[in-house]
């Protein structure tokens, strides 16, 4: 093969491979603005309340990306309940995850944070019920609660996209 084809091939090798770094580059920042874990859903007699998206290590198709909060997120307008009530769960993915914890812990206005941003009620994270869920993407909890105000804390794990905490805020009455 001619030197002058060799180089020239080099050369367009080597430009397509400056343009593909420059690119990568360029679009690296709106790929980590995007990997988060999408919300979980619950519903009681009806009503759905979406979550909040807490503390979570995600994994995207290049990169991961890790945030902590310093509170429970969840929607300003809690759920209502009547003391024994079953919650229907809605974890986003729809493989099962490999671990899967609900904390429930009854909260008080002192327990309420600094609003978040936007519909976003942050709560601290107080003393609370464990309980290990079904290794299930959907399933029903029952749950008996005296009144009150109470912040739902839901903690899937999955192997290949990671972990995260939801947020759902529960009044019985």
């Amino acid at each position: 093969m001619n030197s002058k084809v060799k180089l020239a091939i080099s050369g367009l090798i080597l430009a397509v491979l400056v343009l593909s770094i420059i690119n990568f580059q360029l679009h690296a920042p709106q790929q980590r603005e995007i990997i988060k874990p999408p919300p979980a859903t619950l519903m009681i007699d009806g009503k759905e309340q979406v979550s909040g998206v807490g503390s979570y290590c995600w994994n995207g198709v290049f990169s991961s990306v890790c945030a902590d909060y310093a509170g429970i997120p969840t929607v300003s307008e809690p759920l209502p309940a009547n003391s024994t009530f079953t919650a229907h769960l809605v974890l986003p993915l729809k493989e099962p995850p490999q671990e899967l914890q609900l904390k429930v812990a009854q909260v008080t206005n002192k327990d309420m944070l600094e609003p978040g941003a936007g519909d976003i009620r942050l709560w601290r994270s107080g003393e609370g019920k464990y309980l290990t869920l079904p290794l299930e993407s959907e399933q029903d909890v029952n749950l008996s609660l005296e009144p009150g105000l109470y912040v739902l804390e839901v903690f899937p794990g999955w192997k290949e996209k990671g972990s995260v905490s939801y947020g759902f805020l529960i009044k019985v009455e």
